[in-house]
């Protein structure tokens, strides 16, 4: 059976994924080989370095990229990998040289889809599993003595842990929630994150395994709830989000999902291939049964709602808000119906750009690298690559209309108590909201009219967010571990979304739908 593994990359912006089982051959020996640097000043001489590499004098072929570029103790973990993995037409010059190409790009990840950590087993061996992990990711974390692993939140099945080697070196490890792939898109989180990094706007990702990554680790500390309305740091934060929105670019993310999910429906084939003879007419029924994947906020939420839980507090909430008798059977067609509503409501009401949002801006995904930023009195926007302000977890990126990601974030100003009034009022009377669309423009001089669109755009969509959180709460109350009251947080966020939707109806009656 081959390996399934991968190795990712980006160069010049695009996403390359490539087999464990391929090698690169040089198909011009005498000429020098390609030039492969990373993005921007690295060296700090005030130079922009290229990020190319001419891909027309390489070609794949035999086996165990991951083996030499990367990963000598990879072998450990794939069965077929070893050393006779290489044929005669290689050579140690070509594979060092290999080894320093990988290096040198801007994002590099394993992807290892086969390797899985069983946290109820590996907390009573002594975190065993994930040791042995770090030792295949690392080659400089071979003494497993001096791999220390320590949890900082979650419980066994969705769990964050702080893995640090001879006390000095530490990256992070999230291994997934139970039954968080039906919600999420992990292979858009891992390219999503390979693309930030590539950017400098996260931190590197060194592997990802079937049921988690490993990446690295941020100096500094999360935010609290209050702090996201601190008025030195409220324009950073929205500086970075603008930066975030103008400069990730959709469709190269879309590409590398692709391209990933075609290697692992490829690997898939060629194992079944491997195990049984299939006919002809099997093969065509399942290129006509490709599973849907999401491609955008709208999506992923119709695809929440086809597989949301119909709870008591679900009908109650829709029950309390609308005239129609809602039982077990037609709530989820009127869910639908609502939420049709509200997507043709909104996009036909104001045009928000689509943007690679994050999707989950609370206080906790937002990084502060030191307690100056917080006590020092905000003066002026710096430039855009001295903002301190980092964001991290990017399970829920997808494209959307770029109100709704500023609205998300906003709504996160009250915090998991729901305390509304912490948000602030999306009108051009606001001065709080005033500051912070300037400081998202990237212009502390941005004129009246430019400043008061983007108010009632990112207005439009404050409903949004609680209908989102909302469904995904009470999807959550089934099949998550975590001690946390989702059902109720559910009622919460779905009441913000009733109450956003009375108000918008009386300001604009000829969108009711009642």
């Amino acid at each position: 059976m081959t390996s399934s593994s991968v190795y990712c990359f980006v160069s010049s912006g695009r996403i390359h994924c490539v087999p464990v089982n391929s090698v690169i051959e040089y198909s011009n020996s005498v000429a020098p080989p390609p030039t492969i640097v990373i993005d921007g000043d690295i060296n700090g001489d005030g130079k922009e370095i290229r990020t190319d590499i001419d891909e027309s004098r390489l070609k794949i072929r035999n086996k165990n990229l991951l083996y030499t570029l990367n990963n000598p103790s990879l072998s450990d973990i794939e069965s077929d990998v070893g050393d006779d993995s290489f044929n005669s037409e290689s050579n140690g010059d070509s594979n060092d040289y290999l080894t320093n190409v990988i290096d040198n790009y801007a994002a590099h990840s394993l992807y290892l889809p086969e390797f899985a950590i069983n946290l109820d087993e590996d907390l009573n061996d002594g975190y065993g599993q994930i040791k042995q992990l770090l030792k295949k990711v690392f080659k400089t974390w071979q003494d497993l003595s001096n791999i220390e692993v320590k949890r900082l939140t979650g419980g066994i099945t969705n769990m964050l842990l702080k893995c640090t080697y001879n006390s000095k070196e530490i990256v992070l490890m999230r291994v997934y929630g139970q039954g968080t792939n039906l919600i999420i898109d992990r292979h858009r989180e891992f390219i999503s994150h390979l693309v930030l990094n590539s950017m400098h706007l996260a931190p590197p990702v060194h592997a990802r395994f079937k049921n988690g990554l490993v990446y690295g680790f941020l100096q500094g500390r999360s935010l609290e709830p209050n702090e996201l309305k601190s008025p030195n740091l409220y324009p950073l934060i929205a500086q970075q989000l603008g930066n975030w929105h103008s400069k990730i670019n959709i469709n190269e993310i879309h590409k590398g999902v692709n391209q990933l999910r075609e290697y692992t429906r490829s690997h898939k084939r060629r194992q079944s291939f491997q195990q049984i003879k299939r006919e002809s007419s099997d093969l065509k029924k399942e290129k006509k049964s490709k599973k849907k994947y999401i491609s955008s906020v709208w999506e992923l939420i119709e695809d929440w709602i086809d597989v949301v839980p119909v709870i008591n507090e679900l009908i109650e909430s829709f029950q309390n808000n609308t005239k129609v008798e809602l039982n077990d059977e037609n709530i989820r067609d009127f869910i639908k119906k609502e939420f049709k509503w509200l997507k043709d409501t909104l996009e036909s009401h104001i045009d928000s750009p689509i943007v690679s949002s994050h999707g989950d801006l609370l206080s906790g995904n937002i990084i502060i690298p030191s307690e100056d930023w917080l006590n020092q009195p905000f003066q002026n926007l710096p430039p855009i690559n001295e903002n301190p302000i980092k964001f991290i977890d990017y399970e829920y990126m997808l494209p959307a209309p770029r109100a709704f990601d500023i609205a998300n974030h906003l709504a996160e100003w009250q915090g998991f108590d729901c305390d509304r009034s912490a948000i602030p009022q999306p009108t051009s009377k606001n001065e709080t909201m005033v500051n912070w669309v300037k400081a998202y423009l990237n212009n502390s001089n941005a004129g009246h009219d430019e400043v008061k669109g983007l108010i009632n755009e990112i207005a439009s969509y404050y409903g949004l967010p609680g209908f989102y959180w909302g469904i995904w709460s009470v999807i959550q109350s089934e099949i998550s571990n975590i001690d946390f009251n989702y059902s109720t947080y559910a009622t919460l966020r779905l009441q913000e979304y009733w109450d956003w939707k009375n108000s918008f109806v009386e300001r604009f009656p000829q969108y009711s739908n009642s």
